[in-house]
């Protein structure tokens, strides 16, 4: 199985946009755009995630994941 050309890490700063680097940025969406499913699959997962994770319902959760970066 070969290495991703990007990390988890780096895609889910790029969905919750914080990937302070424009070039991966643009070299990510590039990629969409040309076809690569598989990122988009990865990207899904975040996407749908973050969507989670970001609704009103889930305060409580927001607050322990937030209290870990303090």
């Amino acid at each position: 199985m070969s290495k991703p050309k990007y990390s988890n890490e780096t895609l889910i700063k790029f969905v919750d946009g914080e990937l302070n680097d424009s070039a991966t940025a643009m070299q990510i969406l590039s990629d969409v755009i040309d076809g690569d499913k598989k990122l988009e699959a990865r990207l899904d997962i975040y996407v749908k995630t973050r969507e989670v994770l970001t609704k009103d319902g889930n305060t409580l959760l927001l607050n322990i994941l937030n209290q870990e970066k303090k």
